[in-house]
């Protein structure tokens, strides 16, 4: 597989809208004629993403399903390979598949629902999946299926596809990004450790001795993790660990003072301002990136850069460990909902029942086996937690199924990108001298229950 292949989610976004504003930005030319046909050219690009790439048609004779897709090549590949095994095991059923930029996907999915004009199924992300069923737009599982889905998955898996005790989609993956660490031998042994510490301190310590400053310029992590999703997953998962919770007692609103949540921030905001196993000024590259160029000792990171660190830093000696719990002996954490699929709520009965036979075909234990192996994704079925056949695909996989029964649902925290903005810069201002960890962590809840009341309702 490509590196384009293995992507996170937040990555998946970027680098979708980054590739769409550079076709429509186009080269830079002198002279009208050139503008002009770099504009049609743009344009003919964007009508392009706009359609999409239709990879099947509709069929006569045959319960014709439509299913929309985002376009990364591994899961295509995947989702393709899932369609040949239901139709030739299902022949009066045809799937119709098409898939689209990132962008254009999620763009697609808002005005296909506000106009009528949706597939019958969509690949949906968890996160977006209790908006669209808060409006009554998605078909609810049925109740065969519904009656086994709590045994069957992940809880984190399956967290925002519930919605007032009724499911509305199957999650594909368990979108983690908790619960490892990238790490460099060569690194760690030359800061005095032949090994991954299995405490959180003695990390810290370690990270500390590994990194190197040239005056105020951070040469080498010990611990690269300052970037948004590590940022908000592990504090979040500090509280936790200390067996409290980031909720208020309300359910909706976030409660960062309490003496869990401000112990938490006290000692992560510590990594930076005492031990400076890291720095937000020194690079701008992700902090996988650093890693896999040989300048950070450690890397907090989700088992998905694994494959990117193999594919594309192949001679790189890395491997992949457990992070030490922050408080008490389990990993406990948060994780949001991933990759699933959802129907149509206004789509006729016939193609409800094919879309949802497909549905459950794809999450049956050898079909999503091959789905999670071909896209390098966590399987949010439990009984694929510590599979042989993807253990042997994939090793460092080992770390992550350990830490899968510690997790839970995120939760409905309103507006994600801003959520997990808010901890991150609150993070950041500490990190440059801009503010005590106290007041920024006081205006951070301050502003993420602002905004709770604005997307929720207070």
């Amino acid at each position: 597989m490509t590196s384009g292949e293995q992507l996170d989610r937040r990555r998946l976004a970027k680098l979708a809208g980054g590739a769409a504003a550079l076709s429509l930005a186009g080269p830079i030319r002198a002279g009208a004629q050139d503008d002009a046909a770099a504009t049609e050219a743009a344009n003919a690009t964007a009508t392009a993403e706009a359609e999409g790439v239709q990879v099947t048609t509709e069929e006569e004779g045959k319960v014709n399903v439509s299913w929309w897709t985002h376009n990364n090549p591994a899961f295509v590949q995947a989702n393709t390979d899932l369609i040949t095994r239901f139709e030739e095991a299902n022949p009066d059923i045809h799937i119709v598949y098409q898939h689209f930029p990132y962008e254009v996907f999620v763009q697609k999915l808002q005005t296909g629902y506000s106009s009528d004009t949706v597939a019958d199924i969509q690949q949906m992300f968890g996160t977006w999946v209790t908006e669209y069923a808060r409006f009554g737009l998605l078909d609810p599982v049925p109740e065969e299926m519904a009656a086994t889905m709590a045994e069957r998955f992940w809880p984190a898996s399956y967290g925002a596809y519930e919605l007032d005790g009724a499911f509305y989609g199957q999650p594909k993956e368990y979108n983690l990004e908790n619960g490892g660490l990238l790490v460099n031998p060569t690194l760690i042994e030359a800061a005095g450790s032949a090994e991954t510490p299995v405490e959180w301190q003695a990390m810290v310590d370690l990270a500390a001795s590994a990194a190197t400053w040239d005056g105020e310029i951070l040469t080498q992590a010990g611990l690269a993790f300052i970037n948004t999703d590590t940022i908000t997953f592990t504090y979040l998962s500090m509280i936790l660990q200390q067996g409290a919770n980031y909720f208020a007692e309300d359910g909706m609103h976030v409660n960062l003072q309490s003496d869990a949540a401000r112990q938490a921030w006290q000692d992560f905001t510590a990594l930076v301002t005492e031990y400076r196993v890291d720095n937000s000024q020194s690079y701008t590259a992700d902090t996988h990136e650093l890693f896999f160029q040989g300048r950070a000792a450690m890397c907090a990171k989700g088992p998905w850069a694994i494959a990117v660190g193999q594919e594309q830093f192949p001679d790189l000696e890395f491997r992949y460990d457990p992070i030490p719990p922050y408080a008490g002996t389990e990993l406990r954490f948060a994780a949001e909902s991933g990759w699933g699929e959802v129907v149509n709520a206004g789509i006729d009965d016939e193609k409800k029942a094919a879309a949802w036979a497909f549905i459950d075909f794809m999450h049956q234990d050898d079909n999503l086996r091959e789905w999670n192996q071909a896209t390098f994704t966590v399987p949010s079925l439990q009984s694929l937690n510590n599979d042989p056949a993807l253990l042997e695909a994939a090793p460092g996989l080992a770390t992550s199924f350990a830490a899968l029964p510690h997790g839970q649902w995120i939760g409905q925290i309103g507006d994600r990108d801003r959520f997990f903005a808010t901890l991150l810069n609150a993070y950041i201002s500490v990190d440059i001298d801009e503010a005590s960890p106290e007041d920024a962590l006081a205006n951070a809840e301050q502003e993420i229950n602002a905004m709770i009341d604005e997307n929720l309702g207070p």
